[in-house]
């Protein structure tokens, strides 16, 4: 799956979750997209005898998320990262600031042409790395790099969805509802 480039993400934030439903929020806009990694963290195990490797298994472990745009509006920074917009419009970090978990969709462009839309469906990020260097001849932009980790949903395990829009087997109504809310495998497509 060739991609190229990267638009569109959006976020909704987790209302509540348990052993039967994750609760999505509304959909919102993220910020201008520059890059979203997912790295699989895999866990491998062999077991040796005889000189040899018998048995070899592997278990995965949680996604590491790295998040870079080139802003974040103060109301995003709240929602994703629970900071306090104070009245009289500041916003602060605190230590009993506690990030909630999200969802993050986007679409990226298709090498074979239109594009991949996708979902994580539960995510929890830390504050940006925060960088800032004197101006030089050349000009250098520094942005906020998020960093985190994607886990399975706690009701039915799923993680993620990725679909290509060029895909006959799919009902090509989903992709105008994308990013009405959060889909999934029990999604309809609206009449």
């Amino acid at each position: 799956m060739a991609i190229k480039g990267l638009k569109d993400l959006h976020y909704a934030v987790i209302r509540s979750e348990s052993d039967t439903e994750t609760v999505y929020g509304p959909v919102k806009k993220l910020g201008p997209a520059m890059a979203f990694n997912m790295q699989p963290t895999i866990n491998r195990g062999n077991l040796r005898a005889d000189d040899k490797v018998l048995f070899s298994d592997s278990a995965k472990g949680p996604i590491t998320v790295t998040l870079n745009i080139a802003y974040l509006p103060k109301d995003v920074q709240a929602d994703i990262l629970g900071r306090t917009i104070h009245e009289n419009g500041l916003i602060t970090d605190n230590a009993a600031d506690q990030a909630p978990y999200i969802a993050i969709g986007g679409r990226c462009e298709n090498a074979r042409g239109g594009y991949d839309y996708f979902w994580v469906y539960r995510i929890k990020l830390a504050p940006a790395e925060e960088n800032a260097e004197t101006k030089a001849e050349t000009p250098t932009y520094q942005s906020p790099n998020l960093s985190g980790e994607g886990l399975p949903r706690l009701h039915d395990g799923e993680e993620k969805t990725r679909v290509w829009d060029g895909d006959e087997d799919i009902n090509p109504e989903i992709f105008k509802q994308w990013f009405d809310e959060v889909i999934d495998k029990d999604f309809v497509v609206a009449a």
